[in-house]
């Protein structure tokens, strides 16, 4: 007897989870591009919103043409669904640049909430020490928070917490840097492949601003400089776990990075193809900003021969 089944045939979705100032908006402009048509951003209707696996299922069992979803809102665990492959994808960046950088966005902007109406009206030493006084959920180990507890701020994080989030960074389908962008698009092209054989991540970057500065996320004077040595330091130990997890994502980004053949010649191509993109859309492109002291495929062998685990 032979005998022919009938099953539904599974579907593979890229879910991004957005976390705001690390590189989002670039994020999304690439999927919009990759998938014309079958690209979504889902938020919820309150500013602080929260959106949970069960909901995002509910969303794409409605909307069977979607393939790729990005949102601020949704928070870890992924969905698990016998239906569907979840490809996750989560960037994170230095915590303290990411300070500064939510501090230019929203002292940039015209938005009405409490922070925005700081970042307009402080320096940006002064606008720290607001965090730190009255919003610590908003200065300290943001992103440890966000991928071990839901973002739900209830304690000082601590080494469970971190564990936890490094156990999603290392599960996950595309960890991210914004230190290392083109790098995690690398690996991204090349392991996702399988599942999406023609996906390709060129991309002009997006809501990046040029009157923003810029420095190493490891510049110790920089950053002196900025808020001050004592302020800095107490933003260091407010963010050590942060700091542990961005190390422990850069560690996990340059493993799978050695085993994409050819990696170096790949991350030209992926250059070039953005150079050619940002030309035919008659922008010009920002000036790239390597934030890692050291460049991410150079140091492929230093971190082998450390023999650095996370």
């Amino acid at each position: 007897m032979n005998v022919t089944v009938p099953v539904v045939r599974t579907r593979y979705v890229i879910v991004h989870y957005h976390i705001f100032k690390n590189g989002g908006s670039t994020i999304e402009h690439i999927l919009e591009r990759a998938f014309p048509g079958r690209f979504a951003t889902v938020h919820g209707s309150d500013p602080d919103a929260t959106l949970d696996a069960p909901l995002l299922v509910e969303f794409l069992r409605q909307n069977t043409g979607i393939a790729a979803v990005s949102s601020h809102h949704l928070r870890y665990p992924k969905p698990l669904s016998r239906q569907t492959v979840f490809f996750d994808w989560c960037f994170l960046r230095d915590p303290l640049a990411r300070l500064y950088s939510t501090y230019n966005h929203l002292r940039r902007g015209d938005a009405d909430s409490l922070c925005a109406r700081w970042a307009r009206s402080y320096n940006p030493r002064q606008f720290a020490m607001r965090l730190i006084d009255e919003a610590p959920h908003q200065v300290s180990e943001v992103q440890v928070t966000q991928l071990a507890n839901a973002g739900a701020f209830t304690r000082p994080a601590d080494e469970r917490d971190l564990e936890r989030a490094t156990a999603v960074i290392r599960e996950m389908a595309v960890p991210g840097l914004v230190e290392m962008f083109d790098e995690s698009l690398v690996v991204a092209e090349y392991f996702l492949r399988p599942a999406f054989p023609n996906l390709r991540l060129e991309y002009i970057p997006q809501n990046v601003s040029q009157a923003t500065p810029v420095a190493p996320a490891e510049s110790r004077e920089y950053w002196e400089g900025l808020w001050g040595k004592e302020l800095y330091q107490r933003l260091l130990r407010m963010n050590e776990m942060d700091r542990e997890l961005v190390r422990r994502a850069k560690r996990e980004i340059l493993r799978r990075l050695d085993l994409v053949p050819r990696a170096a010649g790949k991350l030209a191509d992926l250059r070039s193809r953005c150079a050619r993109l940002a030309l035919a859309s008659g922008r010009h492109e920002p000036a790239r900003v390597t934030l890692a002291v050291v460049p991410a495929v150079e140091e492929q062998a230093r971190v082998r021969r450390s023999g650095a685990g996370a």
